[in-house]
């Protein structure tokens, strides 16, 4: 009975997820297309809103501790722990300022999400070729020269049990805490001179997770 309850959920937040995809979505490409770069940054900021939304929806309330709200207004870094597709929608609901992802480039290929992906301004990036991670890496210190700040998931993805088969560029192990950071980040914090803000996402993948595919609201 729990597993046909679980199913039914996941089925309704993924309704919920192209609910308001689609509802938002002549407005986003408007955004994006249509006012230049002001329609960008308002598009990048008002997803916060549309994260909260569907975390609301999803059942999943957030629990904050930490220096929080956000006081820092500056262009900076936030580095984040990386185990589950529900941690860009909840970063998006946690930061209201000007930013940039950082994001695996088959993300870009989506269908209309990866479209949004690109032309608002995102940072792509092959794990696995080194000229696509320096271009990766000069287009972040571009942003944040022109004022944005970055977000960055420092362990490059993660592994769950049984996935030797994918693409595996950092040597990334199966079920661990977390995995080993790449330096990037922290390197691009000194170059450009700008601080380095780290958010902790505690059960994300307990909440979500890409082997089972199901939306929990308590971890079993």
């Amino acid at each position: 009975m729990y597993h046909f309850f679980i199913s039914i959920w996941t089925a309704w937040c993924l309704i919920v997820t192209l609910f308001v995809f689609i509802a938002f979505l002549p407005i986003n490409l408007m955004l994006i297309f249509c006012f230049g770069n002001i329609g960008r940054d308002i598009f990048v900021r008002y997803n916060r809103y549309i994260g909260n939304i569907l975390l609301f929806f999803y059942g999943i309330k957030k629990n904050i501790k930490g220096l929080y709200p956000f006081e820092h207004s500056e262009p900076c870094i936030y580095i984040v722990n990386h185990k589950s597709y529900l941690d860009v929608i909840i970063v998006a609901s946690l930061i209201p300022h000007k930013i940039k992802y950082l994001g695996k480039a088959e993300v870009f290929d989506w269908p209309l999400f990866g479209l949004l992906a690109k032309y608002s301004g995102q940072i792509p990036v092959k794990r696995e070729d080194k000229n696509s991670r320096n271009r990766g890496y000069e287009l972040m210190r571009e942003a944040l020269n022109d004022g944005f700040s970055i977000i960055i998931f420092p362990e490059g993805g993660w592994k769950n049990n049984g996935d030797s088969n994918s693409l595996n560029p950092y040597s990334l192990k199966e079920n661990t805490l977390l995995q080993d950071f790449r330096n990037g980040s922290f390197r691009l914090s000194l170059e450009v001179n700008v601080p380095v803000l780290p958010i902790v996402l505690m059960n994300a993948q307990d909440r979500f997770s890409d082997v089972d595919l199901k939306v929990k609201q308590k971890h079993k």
